[in-house]
């Protein structure tokens, strides 16, 4: 039986088509940027100058290096693609408007520097693709191990290429939670039922976005952030979406669409999981929001 189609269908079905191809072309150079970044990376390793931003946290030669070169790369390849990195948080005069263009790269040079500067194996560079506001492209690299976790929107998650998904233990196993070094007052209270509750087990390799990756791949049952930035969090909320997992607000509210005419220095808080086990952590965060 022959199907027909109409030409607005035929044109929708084009459009669909077109849609997957540029996504996967995003892809493909995102992956290998976030590749290449280990090079870079590896070549100041404990030498790279080491300062302080306004919040504190470090930053290094490293990061700016990397940086620099994925704003080249990208901007030979799709220069009218916008770009928002953890090192420069405004664009620079001549750049792609962030609040008016289609596609936006969102990226974490290296998330876990401090890791990175003190020599503990735990850092990734995180590059997530925004379609108007929204995550369709998602790349966090691990440097050390060399782990590289991928998605699409409507593709799945992937790491090196393989299918990977969140895992809801047995219940009445113990759950492996991610969570941050901040310490902060409401994370400083989140931890503290955490770390009393019988079943829970805290876990902190030093990356927001090592964490998501770590959920996506079913490796931890959850993981939150209270002091957490649009580059820690663009790329991994799609893989653990992707995954079938769930990543929302402490209170529960969608994170997406981001807003990108609001301050970028603002946190965006988070809590991830399989959705059993995110509606569990959410009974842990919600109540101190309320």
């Amino acid at each position: 039986m022959r199907v027909l189609l109409w030409p607005n269908e035929w044109r929708y079905l084009l459009s669909v088509i077109v849609k997957q191809a540029i996504h996967h072309d995003i892809l493909s150079l995102a992956r290998d940027l976030a590749r290449e970044a280990v090079g870079i990376a590896a070549s100041y390793l404990g030498k790279a100058a080491t300062s302080f931003k306004a919040d504190c946290s470090v930053v290094t030669e490293a990061d700016h290096a990397i940086q620099t070169y994925i704003i080249e790369q990208v901007a030979k390849r799709f220069p009218d693609h916008a770009f928002i990195g953890e090192e420069s948080m405004a664009s620079s005069p001549g750049q792609v408007d962030p609040r008016t263009t289609q596609y936006t790269w969102v990226v974490d040079p290296i998330d876990g520097t401090r890791n990175y500067v003190a020599g503990f194996p735990s850092y990734a560079t995180s590059i997530g693709v925004l379609e108007y506001f929204k995550p369709v492209v998602g790349v966090i690299h691990e440097h050390l191990l060399n782990r590289s976790y991928t998605a699409v929107k409507g593709g799945g998650a992937k790491r090196d290429g393989q299918p990977i998904s969140v895992v809801t233990p047995p219940p009445g196993t113990d759950l492996l939670l991610a969570g941050p070094s901040s310490k902060n007052r409401p994370t400083t209270t989140i931890l503290q039922k955490i770390i009393t509750m019988q079943g829970l087990i805290y876990r902190n390799v030093g990356s927001s976005a090592i964490h998501l990756a770590m959920v996506a791949d079913g490796c931890c049952a959850g993981a939150f952030a209270h002091r957490c930035k649009l580059w820690d969090i663009a790329a991994g909320l799609l893989i653990v979406e992707e995954a079938g997992g769930v990543v929302t607000s402490l209170t529960g509210e969608p994170l997406v669409p981001f807003d990108l005419t609001a301050n970028l220095q603002a946190d965006i808080p988070f809590v991830a999981g399989n959705p059993r086990d995110h509606n569990r952590l959410l009974d842990i965060t919600r109540p101190m929001f309320a």
